[in-house]
């Protein structure tokens, strides 16, 4: 049904954290398959919601017209009385508890009824004019968030093409063949861990496009891969390792051990080697490629261990290389990590203001300037 070209249809998985719908990565229908669909027809101010799985979810929809996955439900606002970013915060907030609550607990989460249980949610709309001030103040949070993250992009772009020029991982045979673990430890020995509720990094919060770990908590210890700033998280089970579950570790304090899932390959850069080259390594194409078809197991429960990759070829560079590809990588971490500590303080000053703007317990002017210190 898919094809290569033709309108984009919207799934769950491009629902994000951002405001509007992100379409990185989309699958199309033809023309034809559109128009014989067309009150799945999604246009510029839609509001998309998962009526199965993710509930809760909620995205914008942006300048193009698409279409609706089979799992995926609208809702258009009149723009006269309700300003669709406005209500797109609403259900951020208040009334992403109403969705929860319509959604049935057993199996796959999902809606019965889903246009009937949508239109049955009550929302209480102030004048328009008040509804475009408190979505202009939370969208203000938003868009330093999306600009971040727009950063990161281009920054990690920019050192995975300086590692592809290092032409560190690339087949070769003969003297200038290396094995991995002459550059990297794999689940390396960490010391115990001594908190009673230790940094912990589950398999959801581990990114699948971005280099940066966003978040993370704290849980008592029970055990699970032991890890420490400089190290790279590599899922290692199906689906995760084939939708690019990877992430680079440098938000802990200094000596601080962390936990994390079971289902985790540590990869960490030994001594004199750039800790970030861990990352890039994990999430070249090649390194992927060969990661993948080393799992084993069931068809849907297939793991990849640590062991098949001791002996992945590489081809070896000079230090000097090495160091040069470090001088680069090195700054422009060390910004994506502030950045994405920005963005955790943004994303948190919005939470906080999201209710009390609804229920009308803050005032506008008020929300600015909580918003101007942050910004």
């Amino acid at each position: 049904m898919y094809t290569t070209e033709g309108v984009p249809v919207i799934r769950g998985q491009d629902i994000k954290d951002a405001p509007y719908i992100s379409l990185d990565d989309p699958v199309f229908v033809s023309e034809e398959v559109a128009s014989s669909l067309s009150s799945a027809i999604v246009r510029p101010d839609d509001l998309v919601f998962p009526h199965r799985g993710a509930i809760g979810a909620v995205g914008l929809m942006g300048g193009r017209e698409c279409l609706l996955s089979s799992s995926m439900m609208k809702l258009s606002c009149d723009k006269a009385i309700a300003d669709p970013k406005y209500v797109l915060y609403y259900f951020r907030g208040r009334g992403r508890q109403e969705l929860l609550d319509r959604a049935s607990t057993v199996g796959t989460p999902g809606i019965g009824q889903p246009l009937r249980s949508l239109r049955g949610i009550p929302i209480t709309l102030p004048e328009i004019g008040e509804q475009r001030a408190i979505a202009e103040v939370l969208g203000a949070l938003d868009d330093k968030i999306a600009a971040n993250r727009k950063l990161a992009g281009v920054a990690e772009a920019v050192l995975a093409a300086e590692f592809q020029l290092l032409g560190f991982d690339r087949g070769v045979d003969g003297e200038r063949a290396s094995a991995l673990t002459e550059y990297f430890d794999l689940n390396p020995v960490c010391p115990r861990v001594t908190e009673s509720e230790p940094t912990y990094v589950d398999m959801q919060k581990l990114p699948t496009s971005s280099m940066m770990v966003e978040d993370w908590e704290s849980r008592p210890a029970k055990g699970g891969a032991r890890f420490m700033n400089g190290d790279t998280l590599l899922a290692r089970i199906t689906p995760c390792l084939q939708n690019r579950k990877t992430g680079y570790v440098d938000f802990l304090d200094e000596g601080e051990v962390a936990i994390g899932s079971t289902e985790y390959i540590v990869i960490r850069s030994k001594s004199g080697i750039p800790s970030e080259l861990s990352y890039f390594l994990a999430t070249s194409e090649r390194f992927r490629t060969f990661a993948i078809r080393h799992m084993v197991g069931t068809s849907g429960r297939q793991r990849l261990s640590a062991n098949d990759l001791t002996e992945y070829p590489l081809c070896s560079v000079e230090p000097t290389a090495l160091n040069r590809w470090g001088a680069i990588a090195v700054p422009l971490v060390k910004r994506l990590g502030v950045a994405r500590d920005e963005s955790r303080t943004l994303a948190a000053t919005r939470d906080a203001l999201l209710p009390r703007l609804m229920a009308g317990e803050l005032r506008v002017r008020d929300a600015e300037r909580e918003v101007e210190a942050v910004l």
